[in-house]
């Protein structure tokens, strides 16, 4: 910005710079504001446990000491189906570089709670992270794909599957989020039993609702789109 250029016979030329100081502070004013808008909205994608909306318990506990860490361990030995001694030992090892430790829960709630789990108003989802624990993400999305070919799966349980598959399987992540959206209706939306089939492995259809010559009614579109393209 140059105001060397402006004449102005009522002005002299150091009266300009007052002004071409104000108006850069101004717009480094905005430019900041923008950022902390913008990096408020990024969805955290992994962030796990996922507090419960408006939960006076979705406070960051206190660290676990070794020892109880070991005896939550026990008692999930002894009980897999206490889920108040899980809930614990994901937010531990959540906390922590602990993929490991964490994969046997990953691996037990996609079995067993796809849906995810409640502990102390928390909401604790399966997710693995492929650049954390490859290893660990290939065997959940096993156990995913092995789930989610069948028919009438609920929304949640679609929308977890989706944040699973987001960082390392796009298209079927895309593919989840759309059953998600239409209730996994596939007749009403003729999504076709290959859609469920080939699930890992077909095309992400993206389905649109058109209003033109059709007198208002909606109208289905099927436009393929090839695997590894968005």
């Amino acid at each position: 910005m140059r105001f060397a250029t402006v004449t102005d016979p009522r002005h002299a030329p150091g009266e300009w710079k007052p002004y071409a100081i104000g108006a850069g502070a101004t717009l480094l004013l905005f430019a900041a504001i923008a950022a902390v808008y913008f990096y408020s909205i990024v969805p955290r994608v992994w962030v796990s446990p996922e507090p419960a909306p408006s939960s006076p318990a979705a406070q960051t506990a206190p660290a676990l000491s070794p020892d109880e860490v070991a005896a939550l361990e026990s008692a999930l030995a002894k009980n897999a189906d206490d889920l108040a001694a899980r809930g614990k030992l994901v937010e531990s090892y959540s906390t922590g570089f602990h993929p490991a430790e964490l994969r046997p829960h990953m691996l037990w709630m996609i079995r067993t709670h796809p849906e995810g789990i409640m502990v102390d108003g928390k909401r604790f989802n399966p997710l693995i992270d492929p650049s954390f624990d490859p290893e660990g993400y290939a065997e959940g999305r096993k156990l995913w794909l092995a789930r989610l070919v069948r028919h009438n799966v609920p929304d949640q349980e679609l929308r977890n599957g989706a944040a699973y598959f987001r960082p390392g399987d796009h298209v079927i992540a895309q593919k989840l989020l759309l059953r998600a959206e239409y209730h996994d209706d596939a007749v009403a939306n003729q999504f076709g039993e290959e859609y469920y089939a080939h699930l890992a492995d077909g095309p992400a259809w993206h389905w649109a609702q058109p209003y033109g010559d059709s007198g208002g009614q909606a109208i289905s579109v099927r436009v393929t789109v090839q695997p590894g393209k968005k």
